[in-house]
């Protein structure tokens, strides 16, 4: 539609008058040039266009009401624009007659629909879980008077509200019942279920679930029984990291991975995170509370479990077969930093080790990173050293068959060559 291309032109140009900006290129094309292999633009969405206060000529805006593009043109809005193609057209009615006749009464013919072909639904449906496929299924049996035949759009969506919502009460049931007092029951929600939970919660990283878990363990009188969303989302945004700037310039995350706070002290054991093995993903074995290993060196770099998988054959290292490619960058293999994050290098550890005001224990907290002194997992028996006495943290550097790690204690400071079968913590750095 040449009249919304035209318009986004326009919007693209209100950036700047006097300069050509830049996302993800630093050799922009036109006033506005955004360049992504993986992404796309996204215009405002909106309720309807009646929120659009004052419009002017030239606005387009990503209508919900009608789940279309629209553009303000000659004093008035347009109709939708990117209209669906026939194919798209034909697999939507398609869905929907699908749905009628697997919605009979008596139920004879058992739905089989799936979360892929609700998605192609027109107008899209909002709020589709591929989890609840079988839920969505045994609704239509379940309900064959809640649709027409051939099914309509909103019988559809209302059908996927109701399934969302009782999700959402079986999770919020579950936080309330895990969250109790004395901690008898082990939190186990997982970052999946916290996306049931309705309204939908904001800034969940799955690189976090062992600290949600350990927040509704570690505080019972913050969730109601069964947990309310607002309690939950008070959660998630207290276990959010903040960004904190070192001396050096750099962005890093404001406490370890996995841990629930900033460190208070440097013995603060909820600031100590989990204890990762160099290169390996967050599958279980980095959580300080796991106690099972295995000494079968795994022959991939996902084992397939969360054992902590121990070593005493040179170079001591989980991998059967060293990979000295996981961990590079924030798209690295098994990179488990948040999004925008990633492992610091050694030469990186070493600039913030020189800020220090002693090269020690003390000054490693002291520092605006507020580093705790974590301890370390042994590689060879699986055991924790006692932390409180050190810290140790891994970097993604490689260094022969081995890697490089921040290691500190009450006498020093530096980036030294550790086993990659240690578990040691972990520090996100932003590019």
């Amino acid at each position: 539609m040449k009249k919304v291309l035209l318009s986004i032109a326009f919007i693209a140009a209100c950036f700047t008058s006097f300069a050509q900006v830049g996302i993800g290129t630093t050799t922009p094309e036109g006033a506005l040039d955004v360049v992504s292999t993986n992404s796309a633009l996204i215009l405002p969405r909106v309720a309807n266009t009646a929120a659009v206060a004052t419009p002017v000529n030239g606005m387009v805006v990503y209508d919900l009401s009608t789940n279309c593009f629209k553009g303000y043109q000659n004093g008035g809005w347009s109709d939708c624009g990117f209209a669906p193609s026939a194919a798209a057209v034909a697999a939507s009615t398609s869905v929907l007659s699908q749905i009628g006749s697997q919605a009979d009464s008596p139920d004879t013919e058992n739905a089989v629909v799936t979360a892929a072909d609700l998605s192609t639904i027109l107008p899209a449906i909002t709020g589709v879980i591929a989890a609840n496929q079988t839920a969505y299924q045994d609704y239509i049996d379940a309900n064959p008077g809640a649709f027409s035949s051939p099914a309509s759009q909103a019988e559809v969506q209302a059908m996927v509200n109701a399934v969302n919502a009782v999700a959402s009460d079986a999770v919020l049931t579950q936080i309330g019942n895990e969250a109790d007092n004395p901690d008898n029951v082990n939190s186990v929600v997982t970052v999946a279920q916290l996306g049931y939970i309705l309204p939908a919660l904001t800034g969940i990283e799955s690189a976090h679930e062992a600290s949600y878990q350990n927040y509704i363990d570690g505080n019972p009188d913050a969730f109601s029984s069964p947990a309310t969303q607002a309690e939950v989302q008070a959660m998630v945004d207290a276990i959010a990291p903040q960004d904190v700037v070192s001396t050096t310039g750099k962005i890093w995350m404001d406490r370890n991975l996995g841990a629930t706070q900033v460190a208070e002290s440097s013995d603060d054991a909820a600031a100590y995170g989990d204890m990762y093995q160099w290169g390996r993903a967050a599958d279980g074995h980095q959580l300080r509370t796991n106690t099972t290993t295995t000494s079968t060196l795994a022959t991939t770099s996902t084992p397939g479990h969360g054992d902590f998988i121990t070593s005493v054959t040179l170079p001591t290292d989980w991998l059967a077969t060293q990979d000295d490619t996981l961990w590079q960058g924030v798209s690295g293999t098994n990179n488990p930093c948040p999004s925008g994050y990633r492992l610091p290098t050694a030469t990186e550890f070493n600039n913030e080790v020189s800020s220090f005001g002693s090269l020690n224990l003390a000054g490693a907290y002291a520092s605006v990173l507020k580093l705790p002194a974590t301890g370390s997992r042994s590689y060879g028996s699986g055991s924790i050293n006692p932390p409180g006495g050190s810290g140790n943290y891994w970097s993604s550097t490689v260094s022969g068959d081995y890697s490089r790690s921040l290691g500190f204690n009450n006498n020093s400071a530096s980036v030294g060559t550790s086993n990659r079968g240690f578990g040691l913590s972990v520090r996100c750095i932003k590019d």
